[in-house]
């Protein structure tokens, strides 16, 4: 287990021409590689699969090296970072290279144990649409805009700032949005309190005149911290929230929501999101805030929030095809299994609805099993492919299964199969769908390949 780390000392990229890149196949890596060539840095990197113009992650490295960068998991033994060491190479993560890369901007950091993704994409869309032309850096593909990052011109910086490695400290917030502060990433903190410290560590980060974005229900877990410089807005349904949202109302046959808002008891009109369920209205609600705080007018904010054009995996309809409808969403924490259940449940009243979970490390199956199992039981039918391991121990894949999880689900009063494969998963979902049905694939690991393998199959 980690200790608490002192925050990251600010790195500059002054005198940077040739990075190197280690994991240069993920998500976020590659958002880097993509910002870095925008400003003039010549990229080069590496990966297990590396994509066209990257090297195998056990090639030498190259000649010529300022940086050498690498993702939270590029452990110290990797031969690389090995290497990179021995040749007294300076050397980075991730995080640090997006702390360095936002100095000069305005940093919008979008924190949370769930709803980062769909967050920070709501306020890059919208500062794009409002001609704002910003840089950001996304966990997910902003449908509409070709990925999950963009090198602009303008004044603002948005990032996901991610807790797990203490990595948002490293980052560079002028406005920051906490969605909420959960259970996860148990392999690394100790427990509840220590992820709440971390979260209280990165809300100091915030300079005075800088504008700290919370929801209402966690907002006490940043007061009367005397580290903190910023000015507080807390968003919610409770009416004490600054920011006060009304009762969500489905339009668009369910797939869209419209809100009111008031702003400490001034109205601020009506407000539509094409998301749905309460839990996106939040997050459309928190982008709100800190859009109002970059200085958007509030009918810039309509219109953008209006037109967002979603995100890859998040509530996304894969195929609709004889009259059953295929989904694909990335929540793999109870809390967004439940919120997308319910939505899910709202927009398609009536249908039977079941879920293809792939569970998502061995060690946030174990210690949340209880909670997995209550959020899996609200679907109609639970189907459980192998748990997709990551940064577990031998001793942790040992450790619990997806027929654990199932028998859990159907102690819970729900119905539940283990499948050998993913294989195995579409192969039950072409043999037990039926007209009206609402599936959906859940999971970080590569589930989606089962919507994807379904679309391909139905008739």
């Amino acid at each position: 287990m980690q200790q608490p780390a002192t925050v990251t000392p600010r790195l500059s990229l002054t005198g940077v021409r040739s990075a190197y890149l280690i994991g240069v196949g993920g998500i976020g890596m590659r958002a880097a590689a993509e910002i870095l060539r925008a400003r003039g840095v010549e990229v080069r990197g590496s990966d297990r699969a590396p994509p066209p113009g990257a090297a195998r992650d056990d090639a030498p490295l190259p000649d010529g090296l300022d940086l050498v960068i690498w993702s939270a998991a590029i452990p110290p033994s990797h031969p690389q970072r090995r290497e990179a060491a021995a040749r007294g190479l300076a050397g980075w993560r991730y995080a640090d290279l997006i702390g360095a890369l936002m100095a000069d901007r305005v940093g919008v950091c979008v924190a949370g144990s769930h709803g980062k993704t769909t967050t920070s994409a709501l306020v890059a869309s919208a500062l794009m649409h409002a001609r704002r032309d910003p840089t950001f850096v996304v966990g997910g593909r902003v449908l509409g805009h070709g990925g999950g990052a963009r090198a602009g011109a303008g004044t603002h910086f948005v990032v996901e700032s991610c807790e797990f490695d203490r990595s948002f400290h490293a980052h560079r917030p002028d406005i920051a949005i906490v969605t909420n502060v959960d259970e996860d990433h148990l392999d690394y903190y100790a427990d509840l309190a220590e992820i709440q410290e971390s979260f209280r560590v990165f809300a100091a980060l915030l300079p005075a005149g800088g504008t700290l974005v919370v929801n209402d229900p966690y907002a006490h877990l940043f007061a009367d911290d005397p580290r903190l410089a910023c000015a507080v807005a807390s968003y919610g349904f409770s009416p004490d929230a600054h920011w006060h949202v009304g009762t969500p109302r489905p339009i668009a046959g369910g797939a869209a929501s419209a809100f009111e808002v008031t702003e400490r008891g001034q109205a601020r009109g009506t407000f539509e999101v094409p998301l749905a369920g309460a839990h996106n209205v939040l997050n459309a609600t928190a982008a709100l805030v800190a859009l109002s705080a970059c200085g958007l007018g509030f009918d810039e904010i309509r219109a953008a929030l209006a037109a967002f054009p979603g995100v890859a995996r998040r509530q996304e309809v894969v195929v609709e095809r004889g009259g059953i409808t295929v989904m694909d969403d990335y929540g793999h924490h109870p809390a967004e299994i439940r919120a997308t259940l319910r939505a899910l449940r709202q927009r398609y009243e009536g249908r039977r609805l079941l879920v293809v979970f792939q569970p998502h490390q061995a060690s946030r199956t174990r210690c949340l099993m209880k909670d997995f199992a209550a959020a899996l039981a609200e679907a109609d039918e639970a189907w459980l492919p192998p748990i997709y391991f990551s940064r577990d121990s031998e001793e942790e894949q040992r450790a619990v299964t997806s027929a654990d999880l199932a028998r859990h689900v159907r102690n819970e009063g729900g119905l539940a199969t283990a499948l050998d494969d993913l294989d195995e998963a579409i192969a039950h979902g072409l043999r037990e769908l039926r007209p009206g049905d609402v599936l959906v694939t859940m999971g970080a690991g590569n589930v989606d390949e089962v919507a994807h393998g379904l679309a391909a199959r139905l008739r």
